[in-house]
């Protein structure tokens, strides 16, 4: 039998920085159409609040979002290794 997972199995999740904070609230107030779902006093602090907004901004927004959510998409990336 599976054993259900209990909260305390789950890792917090990771704060988001300040920016990042400040760049995807910006982009839900700019496209409402997009967060329908989203309760008026709803705040983003983490970085899996952030991954929700660029996944509506893509899924809901037109081709101009896309790229906005593309953006915000990429501060969320580690930078890849450059090589020498």
């Amino acid at each position: 039998m599976i054993k259900p997972r209990t909260v305390e199995e789950y890792p917090p999740p990771t704060p988001a920085p300040e920016e990042l904070i400040a760049r995807a609230t910006e982009l839900v107030k700019k496209h409402p159409e997009c967060f329908w779902f989203r309760h008026p006093e709803a705040c983003i602090r983490h970085l899996e609040d952030i991954r929700l907004v660029v996944e509506h901004l893509r899924e809901y927004g037109d081709r101009k979002t896309w790229f906005e959510a593309q953006e915000l998409h990429e501060c969320l990336s580690p930078p890849s290794k450059k090589k020498s």
